[in-house]
């Protein structure tokens, strides 16, 4: 039976649909936090919990996509994680969000190795374009998620939030109806990484991921509150992370395409340095001015995450689920976890001291990239 792949553009749907969905948290943040009266460090955890129940299971789902196949995998992330995400303004206390966050966080869990070992898949010359096509579906939903849930809540409150179902659901239907079945992947011998000589790449790839993600979700997960401490609306709070996301998702289609053409090692290690310049500009001016410094910091810092995760794939072709969890969800995962103590910075010594010291750990980021050698793609 010839092997199928579902369109890049189907991919790149169902990855906005589930991390659209997954972005409410960010910009209902400063409505929870007043609703019940949470310090920053109870709002970090919320995100961390999120994050790292979406991130530490994803080598395991990734292991079952190779093995089984990725289809249903692929369609069941979207379907719980938009119908948990669309009930987060009516949940009673701060352990039922908790909760309802679990379960959203393993939803994602189970789209995001199966739908990158897919888009992973392609031709060898078009494998950094269609990885970065299928990244950036997921950041155009995290850029899109902010504005809708901010101006829903704005306008109705919180207690809108479960209108959002009907929506979601029409559109998971839509993705059974028109995703294809795709055949089981072969038999590979189990990996083994301690002695595979590719190991130490694919730690090395683990660590720069971790430390990407641990300054990408300290913006996403306070820039909203960080706006309105600065005497901004929770609509522009709202807006400054639609602009980080969408301006994060051009930066990955360019990063994806240059890497094709200049390797991906040099990609990976220019987008981490010029991303540090312009975080430190916005944290530092304010206005219309650190908005155009927030998206060019975005759109680099974004650029290098999909060609991270192309090559983790070229370093293991016959494991791409594993280790697409291994690079996104697992690294995702730790760099999370950080975020808590983001919050607890940022309660002592103010959000905008706490995130310049955040984006300080893109130097050593850079540094391990600089020691990468490149892949041999298959």
């Amino acid at each position: 039976m010839p092997k199928r792949r579902p369109s890049l553009l189907l991919l790149s749907a169902a990855h906005a649909l589930n991390d659209g969905y997954g972005s409410f948290l960010a910009a209902l943040m400063p409505l929870l936090i007043d609703r019940f009266g949470l310090s920053l460090a109870m709002a970090g955890l919320l995100s961390s919990i999120r994050t790292s129940a979406a991130s530490f299971t994803q080598p395991v789902v990734g292991h079952l996509a190779d093995r089984l196949g990725p289809r249903w995998l692929v369609l069941l992330g979207p379907a719980v994680t938009c119908t948990v995400m669309s009930l987060l303004g009516v949940l009673p206390n701060y352990t039922a969000l908790a909760v309802a966050l679990v379960f959203a966080g393993l939803g994602t869990a189970a789209f995001h190795p199966a739908a990158a070992s897919l888009a992973g898949s392609f031709r060898e010359e078009r494998r950094g374009l269609a990885v970065s096509i299928f990244s950036a579906g997921g950041t155009v939903g995290v850029a899109m998620g902010p504005v809708l849930i901010a101006a829903l809540v704005g306008r109705f409150g919180l207690s809108v939030t479960p209108a959002l179902l009907l929506p979601a659901w029409i559109l998971v239907g839509l993705l059974v109806w028109r995703m294809p079945q795709v055949a089981r992947g072969p038999q590979e011998a189990r990996l083994r990484l301690r002695t595979h000589p590719n190991a130490r790449q694919l730690a090395h790839l683990w660590a720069i991921a971790v430390l990407r993600e641990f300054v990408g979700a300290s913006y996403t997960s306070f820039l909203s509150v960080l706006w309105v401490e600065r005497g901004a609306s929770v609509t522009v709070g709202g807006l400054s992370l639609t602009l980080f996301s969408l301006a994060g998702a051009v930066g990955g289609v360019i990063g994806g395409r240059l890497s094709d053409h200049l390797g991906r090692r040099k990609v990976i290690v220019g987008a981490l340095l010029m991303t540090i310049p312009f975080l430190y500009l916005f944290l530092l001016t304010d206005g219309l001015v650190s908005m155009i410094f927030l998206g060019l910091g975005g759109m680099l810092l974004l650029a290098s995450n999909p060609v991270s995760v192309i090559f983790a794939q070229e370093l293991f072709p016959e494991h791409r689920g594993v280790v697409s969890g291994l690079v996104m969800g697992f690294a995702w995962g730790v760099g999370a976890l950080l975020i808590t103590a983001l919050g607890w910075l940022g309660d002592r010594l103010g959000l905008e001291a706490a995130l310049g010291i955040a984006t300080g750990v893109l130097v050593p980021a850079a540094g391990i990239a600089a020691g990468l050698r490149e892949p041999n793609p298959s």
